[in-house]
């Protein structure tokens, strides 16, 4: 697949590179990171250069899409972005980390929306998940400004750190992101005001 740029206001997106590693290592080395993610802490020192290379055969083998996100003011690197398909049923789930200088910013949720429009559209997907652990409701209130439904928590579903925890998911289907971009039809009492 030809690798795309995705682009709107807040943030660019495109696909992760090596000339991201240094940014990658000094992000996903915090600690909130990775109480949130599944990134390793205390973060490798070789780490960004296993992850990028990773996404980079994802890219190479149309397996995986991971997107560096850039916030457009400042062009920096914020975090990551990927979505991961499953071919045989049209579906796929996404994932991403913002680094801490880059959060309260609207930038993941940003990224979130693009990535969704590059899973219908590009990809021709009928189903897009995430989750979340139920200690980072900030992401959750992501997924919901990207018109994603709450479709129910899985308890103990996920081993982090060695411990059971809860994922709380949500979802988008191609009909309702459909929807969302149909302008709005008039009604006959808002036609004639």
């Amino acid at each position: 697949m030809k690798k795309p740029e995705l682009n709107s206001d807040l943030v660019r997106m495109r696909p992760l590179d090596t000339v991201d590693i240094p940014a990658v290592q000094r992000l996903a080395a915090a600690e909130e990171i990775a109480r949130n993610t599944f990134v390793p802490h205390p973060y490798p020192p070789d780490g960004a250069e296993e992850f990028v290379q990773h996404a980079r055969e994802g890219w190479r083998k149309d397996e995986a899409y991971v997107f560096a996100i850039m916030e457009k003011a400042s062009e920096e690197f914020a975090g990551c972005m990927g979505i991961h398909p499953e071919p045989a049923h049209h579906r796929a789930v996404v994932g991403y980390w913002i680094g801490l200088p880059f959060w309260g910013r609207g930038l993941a949720t940003a990224a979130l929306r693009l990535i969704i429009q590059f899973g219908f559209e590009t990809l021709q997907l009928n189903r897009i998940a995430a989750g979340h652990f139920p200690q980072n409701p900030a992401s959750g209130r992501v997924m919901q400004k990207a018109n994603m439904r709450y479709e129910g928590t899985l308890r103990g579903s996920l081993l982090h750190r060695d411990e059971y925890r809860d994922e709380i998911r949500y979802a988008i289907l191609r009909a309702e992101f459909e929807a969302s971009k149909a302008p709005a039809k008039k009604t006959k009492e808002t036609a004639e005001d």
